[in-house]
């Protein structure tokens, strides 16, 4: 079975080949191992984070906003400004990499991959003439960048492993998209998300330690108890009066009446639903998260967020921040990649680049009311054309609007003739001349 057949069953079917994670060898039961062992053992049940609900909402935000700009394929123009290369090859190949994905799945997959492991990676399956026809992702988790023992170079070769055999792939064939370096290897990418994990692990164990709360932890919600020097019912007598409570207000039946024969006190030890809010223990994974993966907790939904949101206005306002901080830089970041190690796969004219269009990402557009108010102020000073301030707000100008709106009263004066003014007593002077 060759590489493309490897890749495309194991996408297919999705295998994946799980990662153990070890503590080391106990030491006569030491209660350190067995600390860490433990703490090794949750960590690998969230594995790279991405089963936690606040992970998947901050990863969602990014997938959709990275998606919104698509690529293209640039050269300067005879004036030396930047235009866009009509119809190339590379532009067709991201929209549509192969026959089941389209480019949002593409770059969905680079979102996730590298904030969850640092690296994306992509096979190159090529044609009889060796072009490139079609990308096919590969799991970022089943390949590692590997240089040959005594070579010079940084990688030699990747190490692809869908199914626990080694398939050794030339690094022309795999397109490695990374997210920052990591410091300890830098043939890898480094995932913001793994710096998180106990922030991660802490949310797990909120979320189940709410889970078991609300399932009562064997706690009852009353005590049934004799008042002052009543004498307490038997055996038989109790077990009557607890199953007719759990008949009378087991499940849907709260709240129905309930008159008891004897002095009977009830006593509620039940959690309150006050005392069962522990959004305050989330507060802290969610800020944490959202802070590394740089999505503002509000946009992802998260109570850190909407709790300090004053309104429209302030979230708005953080939608052009977290475009102008978080996802222009990732563009530029993919663009300057794909323009060295994907663009010459068709295209090796100098001066050609790849880079995200952004003409029509919303969150980077002027706010409609400011368009129309700019074009009217431009139109009323005369300084606009009627026919260019149309343009402005979308609207198709005719013959009659190539004009200025300007009084009758203002005079124009080249730039190059100072303007007069009245001197008393000495008649009219230049403005910048000294008057004694």
């Amino acid at each position: 079975m060759g590489v493309i057949d490897t890749a495309r069953r194991s996408w297919e079917l999705g295998t994946i080949e799980t990662k153990e994670l070890s503590a080391g060898q106990p030491q006569s039961g030491s209660s350190w191992w067995l600390s860490r062992a433990g703490q090794m053992r949750q960590l690998r049940d969230i594995g790279n984070g991405s089963s936690s609900s606040i992970v998947v909402a901050c990863l969602q935000v990014l997938t959709n906003a990275f998606t919104e700009a698509p690529v293209a394929v640039m050269e300067e123009d005879a004036d030396g400004l930047p235009t866009v290369v009509k119809e190339h090859p590379l532009v067709d190949k991201v929209e549509r990499p192969n026959d089941f994905m389209t480019s949002d799945l593409l770059w969905q997959h680079y979102i996730w991959s590298t904030r969850l492991e640092g690296n994306a990676y992509y096979f190159k399956e090529r044609s009889a003439a060796g072009r490139i026809a079609e990308l096919w992702p590969l799991r970022s988790d089943l390949v590692k960048p590997m240089s040959l023992e005594g070579s010079n170079n940084l990688i030699d070769f990747y190490s692809y492993r869908p199914r626990g055999t080694e398939v050794r792939i030339p690094p022309s064939e795999i397109l490695h998209l990374r997210f920052g370096l990591d410091p300890t290897n830098h043939r890898l990418g480094l995932a913001p998300l793994k710096v998180v994990l106990k922030e991660i692990l802490g949310d797990e164990e909120a979320s189940r330690f709410s889970a078991a709360l609300l399932s009562n932890m064997a706690i009852p919600g009353v005590i049934l108890s004799p008042r002052g020097d009543a004498m307490g019912p038997k055996k038989e007598q109790a077990d009557q009066i607890r199953d007719k409570w759990v008949e009378r207000f087991g499940r849907d039946r709260r709240g129905e009446p309930l008159v008891l024969s004897g002095a009977m006190e009830v006593s509620t030890v039940a959690f309150s639903p006050a005392e069962l809010d522990l959004k305050m223990l989330r507060r802290v994974p969610e800020e944490r998260i959202s802070g590394v993966l740089g999505v503002p907790a509000i946009l992802a939904g998260l109570g850190a967020g909407i709790e300090s949101s004053s309104g429209k206005s302030e979230t708005v306002a953080l939608i052009e921040t977290f475009t102008e901080i978080t996802i222009i830089p990732d563009w530029r970041r993919i663009g300057r990649q794909l323009t060295y190690d994907l663009l010459p796969e068709w295209d090796l004219r100098p001066g050609r680049w790849v880079e995200f269009d952004t003409s029509n990402v919303r969150a980077l557009q002027d706010d409609e009311n400011e368009i129309w108010t700019r074009s009217d102020t431009g139109i009323r000073n005369g300084w606009l054309t009627v026919a260019e301030g149309k343009k402005m707000v979308g609207l198709d100008p005719g013959p009659e609007d190539d004009v200025y709106l300007r009084s009758i009263g203002t005079e124009a004066i080249p730039s190059t003739e100072a303007p007069l003014r009245p001197v008393e007593g000495n008649g009219a002077r230049p403005l910048g001349a000294l008057v004694e």
